[in-house]
């Protein structure tokens, strides 16, 4: 039982903390000042808009859309996230602060799917269940994007048309969500991709991950003030382990054993994403506290993903 438990320590180690290793290496890089601030947002805009969509259309393409499209699964995985935003409403209602409720329920339920899961479901679990992942991040995005917008807004502003239009819009262009779309097309129809731009797109996505954990770990921050702290781990508590926790039973129920059980847990105990800093920063709301919520869920997954990847195999 012993000789188990550690066969399955390690392999959750060797696929686990690489990923927070250059995360790592990202805070470092920019507390030794090897590089100006310019470059992390650079670099942040080349992995969004080249490196994830290239990955993302070349985990879908080859694959058979009967394999990849799962109505369950995607209906069961959105519900749980929206589940979650409701909850982190009905709390908000103990925040005296408007300005602070946006970031709290914003960091309660976005996670960090595109970069931080899909690196551990690809290390852990291969291609096939990055394909199922990123299936289910195609309706996960269009979520987070108008379910974030209306919680940044409605606190602050009230509810408007303009940031319902300018949520669409977003949606619209979003470059991963396009990718999908266009994989999806090339998977229904068999449509072979050359060879030449397989192989573009294969240094474009060997490019994407890497690039897009350090610019996570350049942007995280210690300068977030301290009296925030009880709502930022509150919104850990629930992002890491809430939510996860019943997404995992729900699906346990549902008949989800071994790589599937695991990949339902990394796409809902994924931390916060660093874009929620960035809109709330844009929206005029806490940027402070949504930072102190990246911070905190990003440090804390390293813990709570070894635990609960270690539980569903020792289980498996």
């Amino acid at each position: 039982m012993v000789q188990i438990g550690m066969s399955i320590l390690l392999f959750v180690f060797q696929g686990v903390f690489p990923v927070f290793l250059l995360i790592v290496c990202g805070w470092l890089i920019r507390k030794k000042e090897l590089v100006n601030e310019s470059f992390f947002a650079g670099a942040s805009v080349i992995g969004f808009k080249l490196g994830l969509p290239a990955l993302t259309f070349l985990k879908i393409s080859p694959l058979d859309f009967n394999q990849v499209f799962n109505i369950k699964e995607i209906l069961l995985i959105c519900g749980v996230y929206t589940g979650i935003y409701i909850l982190g409403i009905l709390l908000s209602f103990g925040i005296p602060e408007n300005y602070q409720k946006g970031p709290f329920i914003q960091g309660s339920f976005r996670g960090n799917i595109v970069i931080i899961a899909i690196a551990l479901i690809l290390n852990l679990y291969g291609e096939e269940m990055v394909a199922r992942a990123a299936m289910s991040l195609a309706f996960l995005l269009p979520l987070f994007n108008i379910l974030s917008v209306v919680i940044l807004t409605v606190p602050m502003h009230g509810f408007t048309m303009k940031g319902l239009i300018r949520s669409l819009n977003n949606i619209i262009k979003n470059p991963i969500i396009l990718s999908v779309l266009v994989a999806l097309i090339f998977s229904l129809f068999k449509i072979p991709v050359p060879a030449v731009a397989h192989r573009f797109l294969e240094y474009l996505s060997d490019l994407a991950l890497p690039l897009a954990l350090i610019t996570i770990g350049g942007s995280l921050s210690y300068h977030g003030m301290l009296h925030k702290g009880r709502l930022a781990l509150t919104a850990t508590f629930l992002k890491l382990i809430l939510m996860p926790a019943i997404g995992v039973t729900l699906f346990y129920k549902t008949g989800y054993r071994a790589a599937e059980l695991g990949m339902v847990f990394l796409i809902m105990g994924a931390p916060t994403a660093v874009s929620s800093h960035i809109m709330a920063e844009a929206m005029d709301n806490d940027g402070e506290l949504a930072a102190l919520i990246v911070m905190f869920t990003t440090a804390a997954s390293a813990v709570t993903t070894i635990i609960g990847i270690s539980l569903i195999e020792f289980l498996s």
